[in-house]
């Protein structure tokens, strides 16, 4: 990326990726299907509101709808 960008910084793209994911994983726990469908795409969409509808009809919920940490982020592909 750097060849291309001399700005780019992959410690950044991280911490980035780390707070993204946070806010879309703690989202998915709680059920939030109005967020949820305003930055998923079409498949994600489908996979995440699957997994909500089963809790539903189920009747259970996770445990927790908050976690501590994301953080060792690899990136293995783009």
């Amino acid at each position: 990326m750097q060849k291309y960008d001399r700005e780019f910084d992959l410690l950044q793209l991280a911490y980035e990726f780390e707070e993204i994911f946070k806010e879309f994983f703690c989202n998915f726990l709680e059920g939030n299907l109005e967020y949820l469908e305003k930055v998923c795409g079409s498949a994600g969409l489908a996979i995440v509101k699957s997994d909500i509808k089963l809790r539903e009809t189920e009747g259970w919920r996770h445990k927790y709808a908050d976690f501590l940490d994301c953080g060792q982020v690899n990136f293995l592909g783009g």
